[in-house]
C-alpha cells in the first residue's frame, strides 16, 4: 500500500553517529527516510526504511538505529510523530500474491475440472481474508495477529476435508483416502505456518524490533509462496479425482 510522502519535518538539529549536521529537514517516503541539511555541500542523506533497525522516541529528539550500527539523532518539536510515521512505514506489509504461480491462474477454463477455479479461490480464502483484516490495522500487533498460524492451519485443514467430502461423501473408505492424500500434500504449509507462529511470537513481544518485525514479515512472505506451490500439488491431486455429479 502506497502513502503519500510525509515532510519536509524542521530539524533544529541531526547528528550522524558523532557528526553534526546542524539543522535540516526531514521527509519520509514509502522507500526512504531523506534528511537535507542546507548548511552542507553534500547531497542529501537518503536512508533506505530496510537499513533502520529501531527508532526510539523521547522528549524533543528522535533516535533510529542502523543496520550497519549507525545512530541518527534527529531533534525537532514532534519527535514522537515522526517515530510513529516511520515505523507505521517500516512495518509496511511486503507484496505477497504478485510472484505467486498458482494463485489468480485460470486453470478452470482449460477443461481439466469445472470446479478449478472455485477450488482455487476457496484454497486462498484464508490468506486473502487475514491479508484483508492486516490492511485496516495500523497496530503491529493486530497485524501480526491477522496472520493468526493456528487459526489459519484449522481453516485449511477445514477446506482440505471439504474438498475431499465433496468427492466422495457417502464413500467412507475414499473419502479418508482422499483426505489422507492431501493432507500430506499439504504438510509444507502446515510447517509454514509453523514457523510463522514462531516468528509472530518474538515480534509480538517487542514490537519497536523491526528486525523481528522484518523476520516475520519474510516468514508471512514464504508462507504465501509455501501455499502457492502446495496449491499446485493439491490441484492435480484434485483433477484425478473429480466431484461426483
Amino acid at each position: 500500500m502506497m502513502h503519500r510522502a510525509r515532510g519536509p519535518v524542521p530539524l533544529t538539529a541531526t547528528r550522524v553517529g558523532p557528526t553534526d549536521l546542524g539543522a535540516a529537514t526531514a521527509a519520509i517516503d514509502d522507500d526512504a527516510l531523506t534528511i537535507v541539511a542546507p548548511a552542507d555541500d553534500d547531497a542529501p542523506l537518503r536512508v533506505r526504511l530496510a537499513n533502520i533497525d529501531g527508532v526510539a522516541s523521547a522528549p524533543g529528539q528522535l533516535s533510529i538505529a542502523l543496520r550497519d550500527g549507525t545512530r541518527l539523532t534527529l531533534v525537532c518539536d514532534a519527535p514522537l510523530e515522526l517515530h510513529d510515521e516511520l515505523l507505521v512505514r517500516c512495518r509496511a506489509l511486503p507484496e505477497l500474491t504478485r510472484t505467486l504461480r498458482g494463485f489468480g491462474s485460470r486453470r478452470g477454463s482449460r477443461g481439466v475440472r469445472d470446479s478449478a477455479h472455485v477450488d482455487q479461490q476457496r484454497f486462498f480464502a484464508p490468506l486473502l481474508d487475514a491479508r484483508r483484516r492486516a490492511w485496516g490495522t495500523r497496530e503491529p500487533a493486530s497485524t501480526i495477529a491477522a496472520f493468526d498460524g493456528a487459526s489459519l492451519a484449522a481453516a485449511f485443514e477445514a477446506i482440505i476435508a471439504s474438498f475431499a467430502a465433496e468427492r466422495h461423501g457417502e464413500n467412507a473408505p475414499a473419502r479418508r483416502a482422499l483426505t489422507a492424500e492431501l493432507v500430506d500434500l499439504s504438510e509444507p504449509l502446515r510447517d509454514a505456518l509453523e514457523a510463522l507462529r514462531t516468528a509472530a511470537a518474538d515480534a509480538t513481544k517487542a514490537t519497536e524490533d523491526l528486525r523481528l518485525w522484518r523476520a516475520w514479515a519474510m516468514q508471512l512472505r514464504a508462507t504465501f509462496e509455501t501455499a502457492d506451490r502446495v496449491w499446485l500439488t493439491l490441484d492435480a491431486a484434485l483433477d484425478a479425482s473429480p466431484t461426483k455429479p
